[in-house]
């Protein structure tokens, strides 16, 4: 009899539960998730972490109140930058990009396959030979401040305030703003010179 109240209770409770909460999920871990979407994600996590090392390591090297001598917001900057990079020492290409580098590196390409000879011509032209662009080392402040070109900016992934890319010849940076730091290099993009 005993045996008999359990089975009917059993029995119960199991027809009573919900059952759509169960398919619900067993779908979800059957659908596909998109590879594109899960790289944009873990590249946001990653600059976010980026970010969160830089708030920390920014409350040492308060904002410069007088903006108008220059040799005081270059001295914040540079030591802002050797404290993010000592923060970040064992730092290298690709630790940020991650996931999304594959794609960052295809559309970078396709940007310069679309130009024309002339113009990659000229934009190697005015890069050093043998110029190497590190981690966390400064921006080289002997070469140009190089934009991204829009139609090029407009298929990047979106960048807080604290970053910008930059494009040298067809290297694609990621760059602290304040700190004037290189925080990640695409990696696979080098130029190719014409000798």
């Amino acid at each position: 009899m005993v045996r008999t109240a359990v089975a009917l209770l059993f029995s119960a409770l199991c027809i009573s539960l919900p059952v759509a909460p169960l398919v619900a999920a067993a779908r979800a871990q059957a659908t596909p998730v998109n590879p594109h979407a899960q790289a944009l994600v873990e590249f946001k996590k990653r600059v976010d972490a980026y970010l969160e090392l830089r708030r920390t390591v920014t409350q040492n090297y308060p904002e410069v109140k007088e903006t108008g001598d220059p040799a005081k917001i270059h001295e914040r900057e540079v030591a802002l930058g050797k404290g993010i990079a000592t923060a970040r020492a064992n730092a290298k290409a690709g630790d940020v990009f991650g996931p999304v580098s594959r794609q960052l590196l295809t559309i970078v390409e396709k940007d310069w396959n679309a130009r024309s000879a002339a113009d990659q011509k000229a934009i190697l032209a005015e890069i050093p030979k043998g110029l190497v662009l590190k981690v966390n080392q400064p921006y080289p402040p002997t070469i140009a401040l190089a934009t991204v070109p829009p139609t090029l900016l407009a298929q990047l992934p979106m960048l807080p305030e604290e970053l910008e890319y930059r494009l040298v010849d067809r290297r694609l940076l990621l760059r602290d703003r304040d700190a004037n730091l290189i925080v990640d290099v695409l990696v696979g993009a080098e130029p190719t010179r014409a000798e």
